[in-house]
Parts: structure tokens; sequence; C-alpha cells
């Protein structure tokens, strides 16, 4: 059956569009017939997508675009009644792009033509995907929400919320949106969120029962749940880590020195390892793998709790998370060595 594309014409200041005709060009010319349909805006990519799979008959779908339309346009996949029958192609085209570059793709408009030989090729892999629910102080459910890369509570959260408020601004200023943009504006969020743990407290404890062993992490800075090997587009938090195996990983983060080190010693282009970095006398927290995980909150140290985040996009905070993992109920298309 026909494939279906998802992207946005409108993102990257109308350069996706572009893109989309480049893209369609290159599924024709590898014998992969297929429609176009444009992704909506507050999460309505999720009911289309759906549609097109139990209305309309589709069973291959495509989305451009970054890890947000890349975990819209999966949910809608997974809500239909044929999910099992479904492949899902990947066309990364955003900032971080976690998916694509997880599973050894590159991004950009210049990796099209060889993505689309991927997507034609057809080998998949069937992943883990994270179901989370959040829960207030009187354990009333805020929030239920699947996710596909990551989620974090603390400082990553913070860092994405000062990046979404910085590029509503840079986009006011002409021509600034054009230098100061993507990576340029989260790495600025990353060091003001830095700066301000210096100067107030930021840091909270945690308790967590994960697969029924409990642990408790004082001063935490940051807490990570990962699902796929690259983080933050550049980044191997747990290079041992696979999508595919049942697990995710809990990633403590417990201070600036511990955040530091796994940014330089876990940075996919940098010869720096954990024994160098021991050698300094430098050390920082493993992962710790699991498939369920109960986390509370104990010590917030403010009014509020500390920001939440799935999959790059901001998520309702709260006391308590639940997260289980679905064992390999998406299949994604990967290149052939990546296949299992």
């Amino acid at each position: 059956m026909s494939a279906i594309l998802f992207a946005n014409p409108t993102a990257q200041s109308g350069k996706a569009a572009d893109w989309i005709e480049q893209a369609r060009r290159r599924l024709d010319a590898a014998g992969v017939p297929h429609d176009f349909r444009p992704t909506e805006p507050a999460g309505g990519t999720v009911e289309v997508v759906r549609r097109a799979i139990d209305e309309d008959g589709a069973r291959l779908v495509i989305y451009m675009g970054g890890d947000g339309t890349f975990a819209e346009v999966a949910k809608g996949l997974l809500a239909s009644d044929h999910a099992a029958e479904c492949r899902l192609g990947m066309l990364p085209t955003g900032t971080a792009n976690d998916q694509g570059k997880s599973f050894g793709l590159d991004a950009g408009p210049g990796a099209i033509d060889a993505n689309v030989r991927v997507i034609a090729a057809g080998a998949t892999v069937a992943i883990d995907v994270g179901r989370i629910e959040v829960q207030g102080r009187d354990r009333e459910v805020l929030h239920r929400d699947l996710f596909f890369d990551s989620a974090s509570i603390g400082f990553g959260a913070s860092a994405l919320s000062t990046r979404n408020r910085d590029r509503e601004l840079v986009g006011k200023i002409p021509g600034l949106g054009m230098l100061y943009r993507n990576m340029f504006v989260y790495a600025g969020a990353v060091v003001q969120r830095l700066v301000e743990s210096w100067i107030g407290d930021v840091k909270f404890d945690l308790e967590a029962d994960i697969d029924g062993h409990r642990y408790y992490f004082e001063s935490l800075l940051d807490v990570i749940i990962k699902n796929t090997k690259v983080f933050g587009g550049e980044w191997v938090l747990d290079p041992a880590t696979e999508a595919d195996d049942g697990l995710f990983e809990l990633i403590p983060v417990r201070g600036r020195i511990d955040l530091t080190t796994k940014l330089v010693a876990n940075l996919r282009h940098l010869p720096i390892g954990d024994d160098t970095l021991r050698a300094l006398g430098l050390e920082h927290s493993d992962p710790i793998p699991g498939a369920r995980f109960g986390l509370t909150v104990v010590s917030p140290g403010a009014d509020r709790f500390p920001g939440a985040q799935i999959d790059g996009e901001e998520m309702l905070a709260g006391e308590r998370y639940r997260i289980d993992v679905l064992p390999r109920c998406l299949r994604l298309i990967v290149p052939k060595h990546q296949a299992g």
C-alpha cells in the first residue's frame, strides 16, 4: 500500500517545503509510492496519523522533522488498530535528531538521499516505548503520555524551558533568528541554567523504585530516563544501551561536576572516556537499567516541583512519576546493519 509522508512545510523558516519536495522525488525514484500530509499544531498530528492508518489503509508512515515530529507520528501509529502491521520511516531534519542518530542515520537535507534508500530497503527493528504517568501531591493523575527517546526531571527540562522562551524572543528580532537558532539557542540556555545553579538551590532529592529495588538520591541536579543511545544530538550517556532490550536506563546527575564529566566523557566525537576521567580523579554516576520505574520527588527545594520533559518537549511536572517499558512495540525502519 502507499506510504504517507508527514512533515511541516513551514518549518525551518519555510526551507522544509523544498526539502519535502526533494524527499518526494527521491521516494518516487526509489519505488516508494506515497501521499503527503502536513503535520498539525498542538498535537493534532497524532489523530491525523491514526486516521491515515485505520481509515486510509496506510501501513508505512514516514516522518520528516525533529524528535518532536517523530514522537507525534509514532503516537499516532501506536494509537491505531493496526500498529503491529505498520512501519515507521525516518527522514530526520530537526535540531537534535536523537532517534535517527541512534540508529546511524545522518540528519538534514544533505542526508535525504541516503535515508530514502534506507526506507526503500525496508529493514526494521522493533524498539521499546516508554509509558509515563505523572501524579500530583494528592496522587491525582496530572498527565499520561508515551515517549521514545528520553524523559528527564530537573536541569535538562529547565534548560529546555529557557530555550523555548529564548527561541520565541529571538524570532521576534529580524535577522537574529537566522544566526542564533537551533543548537546555539539550546547551548545558550544550558549555560544560563548552569550559571543560575550556582546562585540558587535548584537541586532535589529523589526516591526511586526500579524493578522492586529501592534507591535514594540526594541533591540531584537532574535525572534522565533514556531509551535510545544518543541524547541531545551529541551525547551517548550509556554506550551499552539498546532500544530493543526491554529496558530503559536511569541516569542520575548528582551536581555540576557530575554533569560536566558526563558532557565531556559522553560526547560522541570526543576521544575522552571514563578511564581517562578516573585517571584525573573525576568520577560520575553510572546508569541503572530497569523495566519499571517509580520516582518520587522528595525535596524540590522550592514551592513548585522541578520541571519535566519527554522527547525534547516540556511536560507537566509532578511529585510522582511511574514509567513502564513497553517492549518492542514500534517497528522502525533502520539501516540493514542495525536491523534485528
